[in-house]
């Protein structure tokens, strides 16, 4: 291969040094030849002067990585890609993509904190920015992604929020969910005993469970981590999926049999009267993915290892992080039930 050239993926990209200056990019091809002859073109172009001069800014990129990337994303991911694009374009709309410096960036998370975001926030937004970045880079419009190294030098600044620990204990859940209306009330149950996510459960079609089987498979499209899996349905949930009709669409729909959208305002305001109407602290509806979590490990006694698979984490540290509330919460239990075991014992 000729000296310069390497390859990343299936696409050739150059990187050589001029007047003691790195330069990088992507050859846009996935042929050595006519990589060879892009390279020299660069060379030509670096000696005369002219390379580099093109010039492409932040709006532009951001429509093209919008019109190219999102259709690889996930509903979900695309959502906050979007936002944190809305985000960046506030700050950075109209700049050429060379005057976006470290600098900028520092300005960027400096004015994002002061407005109230935290800092996980911040770090989301930089990562699109980066992802970004690294397409400018494919498509030969710059040749370095500022956004890199600038989040390993905040990696501990930024850092993503503790997980939170809300979730509803069986009394809770008895007092709450008779106050909300029966629809509501099914998707709540079935969010609780499956811990699907709420793409997940509003994606879910009848031909995805199993009734004889008891299952129910996610499939991979729908999956945060882009894989399938099967997890086993629990008596409740299994009695109220054989009550229902069956179609050929959604398992879940509105009254007007359409798919709930990926935020569901109509449960959401029913889960929040819910929690009210019981005077119990309001929680959302990933809290009820949570209170599943908490239960296959607590009540029916699954390893941690168990209720990653069941959950669809990416692995059983993503869960021990998660989950790690409830140890300090399984010894206070044990604490009680010791001081209880002792009075009796002295009456």
């Amino acid at each position: 291969m000729s000296r310069g050239i390497r390859k990343r993926g299936r696409i050739y990209w150059f990187r050589i040094n001029h007047k003691g200056r790195t330069h990088e990019g992507s050859l846009q091809t996935q042929s050595l030849a006519v990589a060879r002859e892009r390279l020299e073109a660069v060379r030509r172009r670096l000696s005369d002067g002219s390379f580099g001069i093109e010039r492409h800014t932040f709006d532009e990129a951001a429509r093209r990585f919008g019109a190219e990337h999102f259709k690889t994303l996930k509903p979900q991911s695309r959502r906050r890609y979007l936002a944190s694009l809305v985000n960046l374009e506030v700050h950075l709309r109209g700049l050429d993509l060379a005057a976006i410096t470290t600098a900028r960036l520092s300005e960027f998370e400096q004015a994002r904190l002061k407005s109230g975001v935290t800092s996980a926030t911040v770090r989301r937004d930089l990562a699109c920015l980066s992802s970004l970045f690294s397409r400018c880079e494919e498509w030969g419009w710059i040749t370095s992604n500022p956004a890199k190294p600038y989040l390993r030098s905040r990696k501990s600044a930024l850092r993503e929020s503790a997980p939170k620990e809300a979730y509803w204990t069986p009394e809770q859940e008895a007092a709450a969910l008779p106050l909300a209306p029966p629809k509501a009330r099914d998707a709540m149950v079935f969010a609780i005993d499956t811990g699907l996510r709420r793409e997940e459960q509003f994606s879910l079609l009848w031909t995805d469970i199993d009734l004889d089987r008891g299952e129910i498979t996610v499939r991979a499209e729908v999956a945060k981590s882009s894989k399938s899996r099967t997890i086993p349905i629990l008596p409740r949930t299994l009695e109220l999926l054989r009550s229902r009709p069956r179609s050929l669409g959604y398992v879940f729909t509105t009254d007007a049999g359409q798919r709930y959208s990926h935020q569901a305002p109509t449960l959401n305001e029913a889960l929040a009267k819910a929690c009210r109407r019981a005077g119990l602290p309001r929680i959302s509806w990933h809290d009820l993915r949570r209170t599943c979590g908490c239960r296959l490990l607590q009540d029916l006694g699954l390893t941690m290892d168990e209720v990653a698979r069941w959950l669809g984490h990416s692995s059983v540290r993503v869960t021990e992080r998660h989950y790690a509330f409830l140890k300090v919460e399984h010894l206070h239990r044990a604490l009680k039930r010791g001081i209880v075991v002792e009075l009796k014992a002295k009456g």
